[in-house]
């Protein structure tokens, strides 16, 4: 029988797996236009997609909800698109990621990046262990890896401002169009 912690470990591989790499498309744009003092910022807006992913994978895990996979398969590289679109759109803003909005929208996202995790996590579910527990466990490996390519993230942005050679306005726009051309790319594929 699987233990938390191997759920734990499940859901740390799941999104640190290259092969899954729209997650970290949607964790660079969500990343994009912060620095390394906005971190605080950064995993409050993680958290909101962790709490949104973890609604839909656990309706989706116990067949509560149902949904096309294609579709769920298109929507995750528009949620990344919009991410990077709204990026460019509030340059200009300050405080554009404090509202109580962009929480919301992330959470949003979040519940469609869910339905995308489910198949996965029906995967691995081993039934003979307690379904809360593998459930509980997947979403804290999931944000422990989230908070991982975070921190990866914020850090090399970190390094490439520190070298003077760029701003970061303009590290925003290249971060922002690098997550949108690559989704758009997923989209149409």
């Amino acid at each position: 029988m699987p233990s938390f912690i191997s759920h734990v470990s499940e859901g740390i591989q799941h999104i640190t797996d290259w092969n899954g790499y729209d997650h970290m498309l949607f964790l660079l744009a969500l990343a994009a236009p912060f620095a390394l003092k906005d971190w605080l910022k950064v995993l409050k807006l993680a958290t909101a997609f962790t709490l949104g992913h973890s609604l839909t994978l656990a309706l989706a895990a116990t067949n509560t909800i149902h949904f096309n996979r294609d579709l769920i398969e298109k929507l995750i590289p528009i949620t990344i698109i919009l991410t990077a679109l709204t990026n460019l759109a509030l340059l200009y803003k300050k405080n554009h990621s404090s509202n109580r909005l962009s929480y919301f929208i992330t959470a949003s996202f979040g519940l469609i990046h869910g339905m995308g995790f489910s198949s996965y996590f029906k995967m691995i579910y081993d039934e003979q262990s307690s379904f809360v527990q593998g459930l509980l466990g997947f979403n804290l490996g999931v944000e422990i890896g989230q908070l991982v390519i975070l921190t990866g993230i914020l850090g090399l942005l970190w390094i490439v401002l520190k070298t003077g050679l760029i701003s970061q306005k303009t590290l925003t726009i290249a971060m922002s169009l690098l997550a949108f051309s690559l989704s758009l790319w997923l989209l149409f594929r």
